[in-house]
């Protein structure tokens, strides 16, 4: 038996042009759905650039205005922030070793809105020393997206590795471990995860022989990167961990002879991106 909705359609030849305009619609009953991110274009085009000093503006984050498109009424925004940077060390006869940069923090949140509202959207950059020889690096750079319907929505950026040198051939005379820079890192989200930290693994034999440094990785999209071996002079930890991971520490471990010098540059990390999705 047909139904009323089986067979009564409408077709354009039924509608005169301009007679349903944009402010007879609501919000939600045209057709308008996409995605869209917002990153730092010189990232993406390099992402595991060698940190050589040619890395132009790969710490770089980037920040635009969004508008809501026609027919629009919801848009999920998600956001990742830039990666912890990691830690070097410039030294003569010692021995060092570090872990690298946390990954980017998380967020995801859903919203009702309306066409043509605007809203403020920054991917976080990254900690921009490229070859810093510091035991402390930098965190990264929060990502956030301020307007309509939000409220204080942002995740705070990777925390930064920490170092340490050996206090003799034999043994680590400290360490320093990185939980997210003992700070809460999502705010006025629906869900989110923080990124996981650095860390270093290896045995205690003679001048950190063995020693492996690991960076964090940004969830859902992030990776991790290793630098170390069973035995060498130097490690530079030289490559950007884009998108949103933890910068690379430097490293040297050598059960040889202790005359040595060595410049374990740092790494950046990945800067943070934004995605967009909307319907």
């Amino acid at each position: 038996m047909a139904t009323y909705s089986s067979y009564k359609k409408i077709v354009a030849d039924n509608v005169a042009d301009s007679i349903v305009t944009n402010d007879k619609l609501k919000p939600g009953a045209g057709m308008n759905q996409g995605v869209q991110w917002i990153y730092s274009s010189r990232a993406l085009a390099c992402q595991q650039c060698a940190n050589n000093g040619g890395c132009v503006c790969q710490s770089c984050g980037r920040c635009c205005q969004w508008t809501v498109p026609p027919y629009v009424s919801t848009v999920t925004f998600e956001i990742w922030s830039g990666g912890g940077g990691g830690a070097g060390n410039t030294c003569c006869n010692c021995w060092y070793f570090a872990q690298g940069g946390g990954g980017g923090n998380y967020a995801l949140k859903t919203i009702e809105t309306q066409p043509g509202c605007q809203y403020t959207i920054c991917a976080g950059g990254s900690w921009p020393c490229s070859k810093s020889h510091t035991c402390t690096a930098g965190m990264g750079c929060r990502s956030y997206i301020t307007g309509y319907n939000l409220s204080n929505f942002c995740v705070t950026g990777g925390c930064g590795a920490h170092g340490c040198v050996e206090g003799d051939e034999w043994g680590r005379r400290n360490r320093t471990m990185c939980a997210n820079c003992n700070i809460c890192g999502i705010f006025g989200a629906d869900f989110g995860m923080m990124g996981t930290v650095g860390n270093d693994t290896g045995s205690s034999m003679c001048y950190c022989h063995g020693r492996n440094s690991f960076t964090g990785a940004a969830p859902i999209i992030g990776r991790t990167t290793v630098t170390g071996g069973s035995e060498f002079w130097c490690s530079c930890g030289c490559y950007v961990n884009w998108p949103a991971g933890g910068g690379a520490s430097g490293e040297s471990n050598y059960c040889g002879s202790p005359e040595m010098c060595c410049a374990g540059g740092s790494g950046q990390g990945g800067s943070g991106i934004v995605k967009i999705t909307f319907s």
